[in-house]
C-alpha cells in the first residue's frame, strides 16, 4: 500500500478512519444483527462499514486495508462528481431524475388570483423539464413539494413493476410480503423486516426501471432469506439474471438520486 493510503486504528477513542490524499477520512461503523461486513463510499468522501455486533474494530481495520484498493478507486471515481445533487437549491435548470432520465426544473409562477389564496403546487414532467407551477417558489416548499410527488410517482411504479415481475417472473408468486410501504428512508433503497414488511424508499421512481426492479427483487427475496448470504444472492439471480448491472448502475448513481 502505497504510503498517503493508510487504515489508521486509533484505540483510545475505538475508531478508525482512511487517510486519503493526505486528507483523514472517518470511518463511520455501524453494527447490526447480520453475519456478513459490507462497506460502502458515499460520495464524496464518507466511507461506512456495516458490521455483526461481535466483530472487534481491529478486525474491522483490517477489512478495510484488505478492500484499501476498491475504496482508493471508488474515492477516486467521486472525487469530481457534480456537487449539486449534494447541495440542493430548488432553482431553475436544476437536473432532477426521473425514470433514470434528467429533466431540468421549471419553476412557473402562477398569477392567479384564486390560487394565491394559499399555497398551491402543480407538478407535471414535459420536453425533459419537471415543470412546477406554483404561487410560492422558496425552496423549503418546492422540496416538499417534490418529496410528496416523488412518494406518489413511486407508490404508482412499483405496483405497475410488481405486477409485471408476478407475471414474468413465477417465483415472485411464492414471495409474499404481510405489508408494501413506501417511505421516505435517507440511507436505504429498500429493507425487509423479520415481520415481512417491506419498505420501499420514496424516490425509486428516481431510478431506471430495471433498477427499480432490482431493488423490488432484492427485498422480496429476503422474504425467504433474511441475510445476504450465496443462497440469498442466488435467489435474487433466478430472478433477474442481470441483477449485477442493475446494483453496479444503483452504486454509481445514488448520489445523484436526491431531494
Amino acid at each position: 500500500m502505497k504510503e498517503e493510503y493508510k487504515v489508521l486504528l486509533d484505540n483510545k477513542n475505538n475508531s478508525i478512519s482512511f487517510l486519503y490524499k493526505e486528507e483523514n477520512i472517518g470511518v463511520k461503523v455501524e453494527y447490526r444483527k447480520r453475519k456478513n461486513i459490507s462497506i460502502r463510499i458515499i460520495p464524496k468522501n464518507t466511507i461506512e462499514i456495516i458490521s455483526p455486533r461481535s466483530v472487534s474494530i481491529s478486525f474491522l481495520k483490517k477489512v478495510l486495508e484488505e478492500k484499501s484498493s476498491w475504496i482508493m478507486k471508488t474515492l477516486d471515481k467521486f472525487e469530481n462528481m457534480d456537487e449539486s445533487f449534494k447541495e440542493r437549491k430548488y432553482v431553475n435548470d436544476e437536473i432532477f431524475y426521473y425514470l433514470g432520465e434528467e429533466y431540468k426544473l421549471k419553476i412557473v409562477e402562477d398569477k392567479n388570483t384564486e390560487n394565491n389564496k394559499k399555497n398551491y403546487c402543480h407538478i407535471d414532467i414535459k420536453d425533459k423539464n419537471l415543470i412546477i407551477t406554483t404561487n410560492n417558489n422558496e425552496g423549503e416548499y418546492i422540496k416538499n413539494e417534490l418529496k410528496k410527488w416523488y412518494k406518489i410517482e413511486s407508490e404508482k411504479i412499483v405496483l405497475k413493476r410488481l405486477e409485471v415481475l408476478k407475471k414474468e417472473k413465477p417465483m415472485m408468486n411464492k414471495l409474499i410480503p404481510n405489508i408494501i410501504k413506501i417511505k421516505e428512508q435517507k440511507k436505504r433503497w429498500g429493507s425487509c423486516t423479520s415481520k415481512k414488511t417491506i419498505y420501499i424508499n420514496s424516490r425509486i421512481s428516481m431510478a431506471k426501471v430495471h433498477v427499480i426492479d432490482y431493488i423490488i427483487v432484492h427485498e422480496f427475496s429476503h422474504l425467504a432469506q433474511m441475510n445476504h448470504s450465496k443462497d440469498f444472492y442466488n435467489l435474487v439471480e433466478e430472478i433477474l439474471p442481470d441483477f449485477r448491472k442493475s446494483e453496479k448502475w444503483l452504486k454509481e448513481n445514488s448520489y445523484k438520486l436526491t431531494l
